[in-house]
Protein backbone atom coordinates (compact mmCIF):
# COMPACT_ATOMS: atom_id res chain seq x y z
CA UNK A 1 0.00 0.00 0.00
CA UNK A 2 1.67 3.47 -0.88
CA UNK A 3 1.64 6.44 1.25
CA UNK A 4 -1.02 8.27 -0.27
CA UNK A 5 -3.16 5.28 0.71
CA UNK A 6 -1.80 5.03 4.14
CA UNK A 7 -2.30 8.67 4.40
CA UNK A 8 -6.32 9.13 3.08
CA UNK A 9 -6.89 6.04 5.07
CA UNK A 10 -5.50 8.08 8.45
CA UNK A 11 -7.78 10.85 7.24
CA UNK A 12 -11.06 8.35 7.03
CA UNK A 13 -11.22 9.06 10.73
CA UNK A 14 -12.23 12.41 11.82
CA UNK A 15 -9.95 14.39 14.66
CA UNK A 16 -13.20 14.39 16.55
CA UNK A 17 -13.49 10.95 16.34
CA UNK A 18 -9.92 10.41 17.54
CA UNK A 19 -10.37 13.14 20.68
CA UNK A 20 -13.99 11.38 21.42
CA UNK A 21 -11.09 7.93 21.55
CA UNK A 22 -8.50 9.86 23.61
CA UNK A 23 -11.62 11.37 25.78
CA UNK A 24 -12.58 7.76 26.50
CA UNK A 25 -9.54 6.58 27.34
CA UNK A 26 -8.76 9.52 30.14
CA UNK A 27 -12.40 9.18 31.29
CA UNK A 28 -11.50 5.23 32.07
CA UNK A 29 -7.57 5.74 33.05
CA UNK A 30 -9.12 8.79 35.91
CA UNK A 31 -11.61 5.95 37.22
CA UNK A 32 -9.32 3.28 38.03
CA UNK A 33 -6.86 6.39 39.66
CA UNK A 34 -4.61 4.13 41.88
CA UNK A 35 -4.75 7.73 44.41
CA UNK A 36 -8.14 5.90 45.50
CA UNK A 37 -8.63 5.71 49.35
CA UNK A 38 -9.31 2.10 49.04
CA UNK A 39 -5.59 1.75 48.00
CA UNK A 40 -4.40 4.25 51.13
CA UNK A 41 -0.65 3.00 52.42
CA UNK A 42 0.47 2.93 48.68
CA UNK A 43 3.32 5.48 48.44
CA UNK A 44 2.71 8.32 46.14
CA UNK A 45 4.70 8.31 42.60
CA UNK A 46 5.58 10.38 39.91
CA UNK A 47 4.25 9.78 36.30
CA UNK A 48 8.08 8.99 36.01
CA UNK A 49 8.65 6.80 38.91
CA UNK A 50 5.23 4.64 38.10
CA UNK A 51 6.43 4.40 34.27
CA UNK A 52 9.81 2.36 35.80
CA UNK A 53 8.31 0.30 38.62
CA UNK A 54 6.19 -0.05 35.52
CA UNK A 55 8.91 -1.92 33.71
CA UNK A 56 10.81 -3.32 36.80
CA UNK A 57 8.03 -5.25 37.39
CA UNK A 58 7.24 -6.88 33.90
CA UNK A 59 11.30 -6.85 33.48
CA UNK A 60 12.83 -7.67 36.64
CA UNK A 61 16.99 -7.79 36.34
CA UNK A 62 16.44 -4.67 33.38
CA UNK A 63 19.36 -2.46 33.67
CA UNK A 64 18.78 1.29 33.96
CA UNK A 65 19.58 1.62 30.16
CA UNK A 66 17.14 -1.15 29.24
CA UNK A 67 14.50 0.67 31.49
CA UNK A 68 14.96 4.20 29.56
CA UNK A 69 15.01 2.36 26.41
CA UNK A 70 11.58 0.65 27.12
CA UNK A 71 10.07 3.81 28.33
CA UNK A 72 11.34 6.07 26.87
CA UNK A 73 12.56 8.61 29.19
CA UNK A 74 16.05 10.09 29.09
CA UNK A 75 18.15 7.77 31.01
CA UNK A 76 19.14 10.78 33.53
CA UNK A 77 15.27 10.58 34.99
CA UNK A 78 15.92 6.88 35.34
CA UNK A 79 18.40 7.13 37.54
CA UNK A 80 16.04 9.99 39.63
CA UNK A 81 13.62 7.89 39.43
CA UNK A 82 15.29 4.78 40.52
CA UNK A 83 16.96 6.34 43.34
CA UNK A 84 13.73 7.66 44.76
CA UNK A 85 12.11 4.08 44.05
CA UNK A 86 14.73 2.72 45.94
CA UNK A 87 14.37 4.82 49.20
CA UNK A 88 11.03 4.05 49.54
CA UNK A 89 11.61 0.59 49.45
CA UNK A 90 9.98 -0.67 45.66
CA UNK A 91 13.10 -1.56 44.15
CA UNK A 92 16.38 -2.73 44.75
CA UNK A 93 19.80 -2.74 42.91
CA UNK A 94 21.89 -6.07 41.99
CA UNK A 95 24.84 -6.67 40.32
CA UNK A 96 24.44 -8.27 37.17
CA UNK A 97 25.25 -11.80 36.83
CA UNK A 98 28.64 -12.61 35.39
CA UNK A 99 29.46 -8.60 35.48
CA UNK A 100 29.73 -7.05 38.80
CA UNK A 101 30.12 -3.57 37.19
CA UNK A 102 26.86 -3.34 35.84
CA UNK A 103 23.56 -3.29 37.61
CA UNK A 104 20.27 -5.00 37.32
CA UNK A 105 16.90 -3.64 39.16
CA UNK A 106 14.25 -5.63 40.58
CA UNK A 107 11.08 -4.96 42.61
CA UNK A 108 10.71 -6.10 46.03
CA UNK A 109 8.61 -7.73 48.21
CA UNK A 110 6.75 -4.52 48.95
CA UNK A 111 6.33 -3.24 45.29
CA UNK A 112 5.01 -6.56 44.12
CA UNK A 113 2.12 -6.14 46.87
CA UNK A 114 1.39 -2.95 45.67
CA UNK A 115 0.84 -4.19 42.33
CA UNK A 116 -0.89 -7.08 43.26
CA UNK A 117 -3.56 -4.43 45.49
CA UNK A 118 -3.50 -1.96 42.62
CA UNK A 119 -4.43 -5.08 39.84
CA UNK A 120 -7.44 -6.62 42.52
CA UNK A 121 -8.59 -2.79 42.79
CA UNK A 122 -8.27 -2.62 39.11
CA UNK A 123 -10.61 -6.05 38.60
CA UNK A 124 -12.91 -4.62 41.31
CA UNK A 125 -13.70 -2.13 39.91
CA UNK A 126 -14.14 -3.14 35.58
CA UNK A 127 -16.39 -5.85 37.06
CA UNK A 128 -18.72 -3.33 37.84
CA UNK A 129 -19.44 -2.92 34.03
CA UNK A 130 -21.36 -5.33 31.50
CA UNK A 131 -19.55 -8.54 30.53
CA UNK A 132 -20.16 -7.92 26.57
CA UNK A 133 -17.87 -4.48 27.32
CA UNK A 134 -15.39 -6.16 28.88
CA UNK A 135 -15.21 -8.96 26.59
CA UNK A 136 -15.08 -6.25 23.79
CA UNK A 137 -12.51 -4.35 25.58
CA UNK A 138 -10.66 -7.17 25.90
CA UNK A 139 -10.75 -8.21 22.13
CA UNK A 140 -9.71 -5.04 21.69
CA UNK A 141 -6.16 -5.43 24.30
CA UNK A 142 -3.86 -5.65 21.14
CA UNK A 143 -4.70 -3.21 19.06
CA UNK A 144 -4.81 -0.54 22.23
CA UNK A 145 -1.34 -1.80 23.01
CA UNK A 146 -0.38 -1.36 18.88
CA UNK A 147 -1.82 2.36 19.07
CA UNK A 148 -0.16 3.14 22.43
CA UNK A 149 3.60 1.83 20.63
CA UNK A 150 2.69 3.99 17.72
CA UNK A 151 2.37 7.36 19.32
CA UNK A 152 5.57 9.29 19.37
CA UNK A 153 6.61 10.23 23.41
CA UNK A 154 8.83 13.34 22.12
CA UNK A 155 5.98 14.52 20.09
Amino acid sequence: MGQQDMTSKKKAISDEQLASLADAVLELARKLDIRHPELHGLPPLTGTEVAVIRDVHARPHATPSQIADATGLQRSNVSTALRALEARGLVQREAAEGNARNVEVVPTDLAVEGIRRIKAYWSQRLRQAEESDLAAALAALETLARIADAIDVES
